[in-house]
């Protein structure tokens, strides 16, 4: 009687942890769900300031395993947003590219660029939010003001997604495009660069988000499943990259 009720026990839990995707018709079972959960998110939230730069990761997506690196997503944090304070950093800013929240999120997936809460971003198995340091930037923070940062990320909202990764132009951006073009000005000061890597087959000049993991950013947050060793090996890559 215990084995036939260890076995529906089971049963009913692997059950329970199969999605149905309707169409096109598929099966998936995934007993794990998101790394990150709520206690994660509401830390990161206090810890998240307007102009961080949010780089995310999953463990079983697809594309994972074209892209290098650990990291596979990154963002801009702007904060709280309405169209009228959006509109005080571009004026002709569209109002169906604004999204009114306390905590918001600009980044760039096939959809194109585009603006959601943060809490949505945080679903996902690692992530990480990155700070300037002023005191290592030539200008001394001068050069590019986190206002500077905001209006640029906004200004990009409904740009179509960069399929071909040209850094060339910013007519459409990835999600390290978007964050190039809105940090540019300061990037050299912490080692971040284009360089040449092999993407879904293709060699190409670019960026990936494990790029931005320099010492020089301030690691104001990590989820617990980004271990400090992770950090540490992406760090010294990107430095022996950097000669």
């Amino acid at each position: 009687m215990k084995l036939l009720e260890n076995l529906r026990n089971k049963g009913l839990t692997f059950f329970g942890d199969i999605k149905v995707y309707v169409y096109p018709m598929f099966l998936l079972y995934d007993p794990g769900s998101y790394l990150i959960k709520g206690d994660e998110m509401r830390e990161a939230m206090k810890s998240v300031r307007p102009g961080d730069i949010l780089i995310r990761g999953y463990r079983s997506y697809l594309d994972g395993y074209f892209i290098p690196g650990f990291f596979t997503h990154a963002g801009i944090f702007i904060g709280e947003t309405t169209l009228d304070k959006a509109r005080k950093y571009v004026p002709d800013v569209r109002q169906d590219a604004i999204v009114a929240g306390e905590q918001m999120v600009i980044h760039a997936m096939a959809k194109g660029v585009f603006m959601e809460d943060f809490l949505n971003f945080c679903r996902c198995d690692y992530m990480v939010v990155l700070r300037r340091n002023p005191s290592i930037e030539s200008g001394k923070g001068d050069n590019l003001s986190t206002d500077e940062v905001i209006g640029s990320a906004i200004r990009f909202l409904n740009r179509p997604y960069d399929f071909g990764f040209n850094f060339s132009n910013y007519n459409a951006l990835s999600c390290t495009e978007l964050v190039y073009a809105c940090f540019q000005k300061v990037l050299k000061d912490y080692g971040v660069s284009i360089k040449s890597r092999q993407v879904f087959f293709l060699r190409k000049e670019i960026l990936i988000p494990d790029d931005f993991i320099t010492p020089g950013f301030r690691l104001v947050w990590k989820s617990k499943s980004v271990r400090y060793s992770d950090i540490a090996v992406i760090q010294l890559k990107n430095k022996n990259r950097n000669g």
